[in-house]
């Protein structure tokens, strides 16, 4: 899985990881530094499908 998000108010977007706390961590000090509160957060997961022959 791998997690995202970006700021509802500027351009600015978290670093994507494997880890939704380190994201939101990232979302708390972007709120910190621009007083900007609302996020659209992702999480997206991924599946490989191998052919049994």
């Amino acid at each position: 899985m791998t997690f995202e998000a970006e700021c509802l108010h500027c351009k600015w977007t978290a670093t994507p990881a494997t880890d939704g706390a380190a994201v939101d961590v990232e979302c708390m000090s972007h709120t910190g530094r621009s007083g900007h509160k609302g996020f659209r957060r992702v999480c997206t997961s991924f599946a490989m499908v191998v052919r049994d022959e």
